[in-house]
Parts: structure tokens; C-alpha cells; sequence
């Protein structure tokens, strides 16, 4: 009899332990309600259009909408901010520069650090290219480059606003290339390319979609792009390195999420976007926006990261930028 009890326990517990097993082993439900992407810049810039675009695919693979707001301001701190201060439960996105987890932080006082917010994965590595009005004088890179050289600091260029990329890039080209420009900052990409369009301002580094429609119309002029090699679309505008100017950027955007987000909930998330990428509908309006898709996982696309805040730390104090 007393054989028969204890077996009959062992047996209870081994169902108990089976029973909690299999329950940890359920698989996620999620998501079970919309996902939100916070773009931290103004409506209509680049990364707006890369984010809307993806938006509008992922939705079929992940069974939820996938909605884009914007929330601009603080060249991209106060979205940044928004997402590092979300519930980490998968449901808010932040899509952005780098910049923006990696440099902000040491130019202003940000509300969050690089380590609040974790790299999902990077989706695009857009080529820069410095783009003028169509009422600037300058037909050529150096026909520009004897203007500015004759005339120190009387050249404005616009950016994005303080410390994002649109501002770091073109002090690194004016740099290299021994020039002073002025720095005219806007709140977002959008009202800078207005600001060059309508003669406010005489030059600004997008990227692709930023530009390409201006070009092809007429509005805008390539005057050099800051990539390695020249870009098939624009077969005739020559690279800075060509030039002889050691400098190139381009600008990259990726998928970050707020610390602690569950892995399986990060796991469903990047197997949805991941397939979003491959999608051959969301192929083609990122070949028509003009943009490269530029896939790396978050493991790797954190290295880079790292070599990224030591490189620029570096960087921005030696040119007086860094504040922290």
C-alpha cells in the first residue's frame, strides 16, 4: 500500500512537471495587436518613405497593421526617446539612423544612452550624394569647390538638424576637402531639400529617395556622390575619392528596439521583416524610391556599432562637437 501512494506521487509530480514544461514550451502569440514604427524625423524624408514603404508589405506577415508615426524633434532624440521609454514588449519600433543611438548621445543631453536601445537589423545602406538647387552657378564638383575655397563660409548648407547625419556628413566633406561652409539646420530632411529647392540654402547630402525625382525633373544638380564607386543612376556625377578628396558616408537605416524586449517576441519580429525584405512587391518600391536593401542581423549590425561610438567619439571631440 505504501508502494502504491508513493508511486502514485512520483507519478503526479512527473504529470506536474510534464504539464509546466509544455506550457513553457506554448508558442508566443504575438502580435495580437498593431505594430507601431516611430520614425524620429519629420514626414516625407527619407526615412519616413523607407519606413512607410515597409509598412505597407509587412502587415501580410505579421497578420497585424504595421502603422508609421513620426515623431520629430531633437534631430531624432525625442522618437529615439519614446522608444527606449516603451514597454519592451515588441509592439513600438524605432526606424532610424544610427546616428541617432550612436552620436546624439554625445552632443546633448539625451534621456536615454546607446545601450537603452538594441539593433533589430539593418535594412538599407543608402548612398549620399551632395546635391545643389538648379539656380546655383555651380555646373561641376569644381566649379564649386574654387567658389568655396575664394569665398569661406558664404556657402550654406542645410541638415537634418544638429549632430544627425545630414550635419557630421557635410563637415566631413567640407573638412576633407579644405573648405568652411555654414551650416543652416532644419527639423527634418523634408524641409531642408525644400530649403535647397527653393534657394534658402545652396546644398544638402541626401540620399536616393530624397533626390532622385528633383534631379530627373530638373530642380536639383548632383554635383558628386560620397560613395566608393559612382551609382548606375547617376552614371556621369564622379565620387569624391575620385576627386581627390579621401572622404565617403552613406547613411543607414535599421530597425532598433527598447532594452529587454522577450527574444521569441524579437525572433518573430525579425523573421517578419526579414521576409518583408525579400518580398518582391516591397523590392520594387525600394528600387523606385532608389534605394539598396542592405540586410544585416542585429548581432552584427551591434559590432559595428561599438567601432562606431569609439570611432566618433573620437571624431566629435576633435572637432569640438562633443559635449558628454
Amino acid at each position: 500500500m505504501r508502494k502504491r501512494k508513493v508511486f502514485s506521487a512520483v507519478f503526479a509530480l512527473a504529470l506536474l512537471v510534464a504539464f509546466v514544461l509544455s506550457a513553457g514550451a506554448a508558442p508566443v502569440k504575438f502580435p495580437t495587436k498593431p505594430i507601431t514604427i516611430v520614425v524620429p524625423y519629420s514626414a516625407g524624408g527619407g526615412t519616413d518613405l523607407q519606413a512607410r514603404a515597409l509598412a505597407s508589405v509587412a502587415d501580410k506577415y505579421f497578420g497585424q497593421p504595421v502603422v508609421v508615426v513620426t515623431k520629430p524633434g531633437g534631430g531624432g532624440a525625442v522618437g529615439a526617446a519614446y522608444v527606449a521609454r516603451s514597454k519592451p514588449d515588441g509592439y513600438t519600433l524605432l526606424y532610424a539612423v544610427p546616428a541617432v543611438v550612436v552620436i546624439k548621445p554625445y552632443m546633448v543631453k539625451t534621456p536615454y544612452s546607446f545601450d537603452d536601445l538594441e539593433p533589430l537589423m539593418r535594412v538599407s545602406d543608402s548612398p549620399r550624394i551632395l546635391v545643389v538647387g538648379a539656380q546655383q552657378p555651380w555646373k561641376t564638383l569644381e566649379e564649386f569647390l574654387d567658389y568655396a575655397k575664394k569665398h569661406p563660409g558664404a556657402v550654406k548648407y542645410g541638415s537634418a538638424g544638429p549632430g544627425t547625419t545630414t550635419h557630421i556628413a557635410m563637415e566631413g566633406f567640407a573638412y576633407a576637402a579644405g573648405i568652411k561652409l555654414t551650416h543652416v539646420p532644419f527639423k527634418g530632411c523634408a524641409k531642408a531639400i525644400a530649403a535647397v529647392l527653393g534657394g534658402h540654402v545652396a546644398m544638402f547630402g541626401a540620399i536616393p529617395s530624397e533626390c532622385y525625382q528633383y534631379i530627373k525633373a530638373g530642380q536639383m544638380r548632383a554635383l558628386a556622390v560620397f560613395s566608393k564607386q559612382r551609382l548606375p543612376e547617376l552614371p556621369d556625377v564622379p565620387t569624391l575619392i575620385e576627386k581627390g578628396i579621401n572622404f565617403s558616408d552613406s547613411s543607414t537605416r535599421a530597425f532598433f528596439l527598447p532594452k529587454g524586449v522577450p527574444p521569441e517576441v524579437k525572433k518573430i519580429l525579425h523573421d517578419g521583416f526579414k521576409q518583408t525584405l525579400e518580398d518582391k512587391s516591397f523590392k520594387a518600391l525600394f528600387k523606385k524610391l532608389g534605394e539598396p536593401i542592405s540586410y544585416m542581423s542585429g548581432d552584427e549590425f551591434r559590432k559595428i556599432l561599438e567601432e562606431q561610438k569609439r570611432f566618433y567619439g573620437e571624431v566629435l571631440e576633435k572637432i569640438g562637437l562633443k559635449k558628454y
